[in-house]
């Protein structure tokens, strides 16, 4: 379906599984990946991340594999010079996952036949969005636009909308626009299968 999907959202999305089978076609990173990183990479070969590969402290907090809020609060604070206490409050809004072994995205047409997406990530442009907003009203489906400007494409999207089954929006944080590849004019969407098959129908 992700042919579909860019039909709609335009070339930068990404079909994403969680705990999904690994195939001949996926590359494993040797090396640490952010998240962002790997969705951005996502959009041209299919990238599978394992608690070996993901490096991002916010990315592993957000698919469970770190637990501690602290010493991210902290980092983020300190390099953002946003109040620590602030910064905690935000991560106790921010979704985390349990159980996640291993996540797979970039999956193409040909390998949905056998590795279920669980969501779809894109970048759009905010009057994309705008119309995706439009069109799921009409189906009384409202999204969600958590205005947090740190874990963006890992907490606010990935994590919002896998654990919460619910379109996800974010204009992306510092990080996510250096090291994700999120254009000046873009904002980052995600978006449940079920939602996605939806949208290809209407």
């Amino acid at each position: 379906m992700i042919e579909a999907v860019k039909n709609i959202l335009g070339p930068k999305s990404t079909a994403i599984n969680v705990n999904g089978e690994i195939t001949d076609f996926m590359y494993v990173p040797s090396k640490q990946m952010r998240f962002c990183e790997a969705v951005n990479h996502s959009f041209n070969i299919p990238i599978r991340l394992t608690n070996d590969n993901l490096g991002c402290p916010g990315t592993r907090r957000s698919v469970g594999f770190d637990k501690e809020d602290g010493q991210l609060a902290f980092t983020i604070s300190e390099n953002n010079r946003i109040p620590e206490q602030f910064i905690a409050g935000v991560l106790e809004r921010i979704p985390t996952l349990n159980d996640i072994k291993c996540i797979n995205l970039g999956l193409t047409d040909y390998m949905e036949k056998f590795i279920h997406p669980d969501l779809y990530i894109a970048y759009v442009n905010p009057d994309k969005v705008m119309a995706i907003m439009q069109k799921l009203a009409k189906q009384k489906i409202i999204s969600s636009i958590p205005p947090f400007s740190l874990l963006s494409v890992c907490g606010n999207v990935f994590s919002n909308c896998y654990k919460n089954k619910i379109a996800s929006i974010s204009f992306g944080c510092p990080e996510s626009r250096i090291h994700g590849g999120i254009a000046g004019n873009e904002v980052v969407l995600g978006i449940p299968y079920e939602i996605a098959e939806l949208l290809t129908k209407i």
